[in-house]
């Protein structure tokens, strides 16, 4: 029997209900979203199996990095409907892909890539809570997949900015486990949005 660690198979779960939820609706936002659900699941699918066998898994998890905080970033156009502060992600978005191509020659650089990364996916976050907030749609706030989104999403990559700040400054991994936690939170969160989002929302 496999050993898969946990956050696979908390990510199987969430790709698995994302497919359920697309066969029976689809939109722009849950078509993005199950892309990159079931992408996330076959990159750390592949990602846990590639040093098994001896092998690299460093150009899977880079080009998977860059793949994610791309589809973030166009969900989040996709949803906000007052875009005049949106324009600060693409500055982020842009020295996000700058470092990502530094980070072919030195994998330093990687670091920068998930503090940014998670800079800009936490800055959309608070936008979309903000625009969410001030209409009429926040009395049905728990019925709506994008709310339930955007908290995993943020429970996991606020805490990843100091996370990778300090990376270079770890002398083991003892710390990880806590990341490996978030991610597992973060899957619950969004599987439980899948579940509980009302079927009449359009996104």
């Amino acid at each position: 029997m496999f050993d898969f660690p946990i956050t696979l198979y908390s990510q199987f779960l969430v790709a698995l209900l994302g497919v359920i939820i697309f066969i029976k609706k689809r939109t722009f936002f849950i078509n993005l979203l199950v892309l990159f659900l079931l992408t996330t699941f076959l990159v750390e699918l592949l990602g846990w199996y590639l040093p098994k066998v001896g092998k690299t898994n460093f150009e899977v998890y880079h080009f998977y990095t860059v793949f994610q905080y791309v589809v973030i970033f166009f969900l989040y156009k996709r949803l906000l409907k007052d875009r005049k502060y949106f324009r600060l992600s693409y500055l982020l978005l842009f020295f996000l892909l700058v470092f990502w191509i530094l980070a072919f020659f030195e994998k330093i650089y990687l670091h920068y890539m998930g503090i940014i990364g998670s800079l800009n996916v936490g800055f959309m976050v608070f936008l979309f809570l903000r625009e969410l907030l001030l209409s009429n749609e926040i009395v049905n706030y728990k019925r709506l997949l994008p709310f339930w989104v955007s908290v995993g999403l943020l429970v996991f990559h606020l805490p990843a900015i100091p996370f990778f700040s300090f990376w270079s400054y770890m002398k083991n991994r003892d710390l990880l486990p806590i990341l490996y936690s978030l991610i597992v939170l973060m899957n619950v969160i969004i599987s439980f949005g899948l579940i509980w989002s009302s079927k009449k929302v359009e996104y």
